[in-house]
């Protein structure tokens, strides 16, 4: 049985929206995200209609690649995946969104959703399957300005304006709105309507966020890449939740970036 819960977790409310610079004392006007993954074809509904499509869309997905020809493939990418990020036993509490997260990343990584997304039946499905291959992995941060919500992603820097209707992301807010949320690594899928989260979201403690925005700051220096750079952050958290009594700062650390 497959270990990975559809969209419907997610409210069908949740299509945050791509902003540009938040200007002091006010947030900039919305905008579609200008590099939007549904391209060349009709949008893909009125305005909030969007995310139940997704849903469907991605459900139709992960069962298609759980089923040969396409399982064994799926089964080494998601190996992989906990090759490089580190694996839950299967009785840790984090275990289970792991494995959501390595599905996930064998999707969009992967490219399992292009190859397996072909073969699905229904054509607006297929072309939304492509699409998921085009989510934006980050790193973030969820606050109140304005008395909007805003997922700042504290790698690419991108702040998002969270819609008011989402309430995955008001339930993100913490009850002081002058402090931000535990940082959160996930992807983001923008459509013409804004953007929508994949479910393999992976928290980090909260008391990580200053060794968190150290360690990506020597990562640009570095000039790493997205995808190993938030590796070696979930591999961080590995070691933080397995290892006996270790404090973030020593789980957290510049030094386990790859080098180069």
């Amino acid at each position: 049985m497959r270990s990975i819960p559809p969209l419907s977790r997610l409210p069908a409310e949740a299509v945050p929206v791509v902003l540009g610079p938040v200007r002091p004392g006010g947030l900039c006007e919305g905008r579609p995200a200008g590099h939007s993954a549904i391209a060349n074809g009709a949008p893909l509904g009125d305005s909030l209609g969007v995310t139940p499509v997704l849903q469907d869309a991605y459900d139709a997905l992960v069962t298609k690649a759980a089923q040969p020809p396409f399982a064994e493939r799926a089964q080494e990418l998601r190996r992989q995946f906990h090759e490089r990020c580190g694996r839950y036993d299967s009785n840790h509490p984090q275990a289970e969104l792991r494995e959501i997260a390595a599905w996930e990343d064998a999707l969009v990584r992967g490219g399992l959703a292009g190859v397996a997304g072909g073969s699905l039946e229904d054509p607006q499905q297929r072309k939304l399957a492509r699409a998921f291959t085009s989510a934006v992995r980050g790193v973030f941060v969820f606050t109140v300005e304005a008395g909007h919500v805003i997922a700042q992603d504290l790698w690419s820097r991108a702040p998002l304006l969270v819609l008011d209707v989402d309430a995955t992301g008001r339930a993100l807010v913490p009850s002081d709105p002058a402090t931000g949320t535990p940082p959160c690594q996930a992807r983001l899928l923008p459509t013409l309507d804004g953007c929508t989260v994949l479910p393999g979201v992976v928290f980090h403690p909260a008391d990580a966020l200053t060794a968190i925005d150290h360690t990506l700051e020597v990562a640009r220096e570095r000039a790493l890449d997205t995808d190993s750079v938030l590796d070696a952050l979930l591999s961080m958290e590995h070691r933080w939740q397995t290892m006996s009594r270790v404090k973030v700062a020593y789980a957290y650390r510049a030094e386990f970036l790859p080098t180069g």
